[in-house]
């Protein structure tokens, strides 16, 4: 005759076996199922690390604009490096109204001509102190001057204005110079019958670059 507390601890110990098998099944499956989870879906990137990324895309850089002292033989020299090309020079100041308000004139014949061998050269005619010095440069980085800018300067006993031959010392004043270097038109506030205005000084830009060099 069969015990029945034989049977008993044989079925008990049938079903702690299950039991054991069932719980690793459930346990391996759930490590299964996490690790295809994170297989198929990256995690995403930190926050702190993608603003890094955005903040090391600098942006592209400026052309200098940059100012140079010169007296009246260093300008010649400076003029001389232009030879080939057809050179307006703008005479201006940061105390002179019309100056300020047609220097983008300037700026924009520089953009428009350079391809066509225009060479553009701006002349403050301030003070070269250097407080003044900054308020010039201030400006000309203000309009993009991107080309040679100068601001003169003599010695202590003689005035800009004569060294470089401004007519009257009155400004506005601009010169055209042909390719050759060679000086062919010249505008000038200091005579009032001979008033011009920003489109002439653009048609002789233009006359004088179609010009070619003998």
């Amino acid at each position: 005759m069969v015990d029945s507390k034989s049977i008993y601890q044989h079925i008990t110990r049938i079903g702690s076996h299950t039991l054991s098998v069932l719980i690793l099944g459930i346990i391996c499956w759930g490590c299964s199922s996490n690790t295809s989870t994170e297989t198929s879906q990256p995690e995403a990137e930190p926050a702190a690390q993608s603003e890094n990324k955005s903040a090391e895309i600098k942006p592209e850089k400026t052309v200098e604009i940059t100012l140079t002292l010169s007296d009246a033989e260093g300008f010649k020299e400076i003029l001389a490096k232009q030879n080939g090309k057809v050179v307006l020079v703008d005479f201006w100041a940061t105390w002179c109204v019309p100056c300020i308000k047609n220097f983008h004139h300037t700026v924009e014949w520089n953009q428009k001509y350079a391809d066509q061998g225009l060479s553009v050269i701006s002349v403050s005619m301030d003070e070269s102190d250097e407080e003044t010095q900054q308020a010039v440069l201030k400006f000309l980085e203000k309009e993009d001057a991107q080309f040679t800018n100068v601001l003169a300067t003599a010695a202590d006993d003689q005035d800009p204005m004569d060294t470089f031959g401004i007519d009257g010392g009155a400004l506005p004043h601009y010169r055209i110079y042909d390719r050759t270097g060679k000086l062919i038109k010249k505008f000038s506030f200091a005579d009032p019958d001979k008033l011009f205005t920003q489109e002439d000084i653009e048609t002789a830009i233009q006359e004088a670059l179609k010009q070619k060099p003998e």
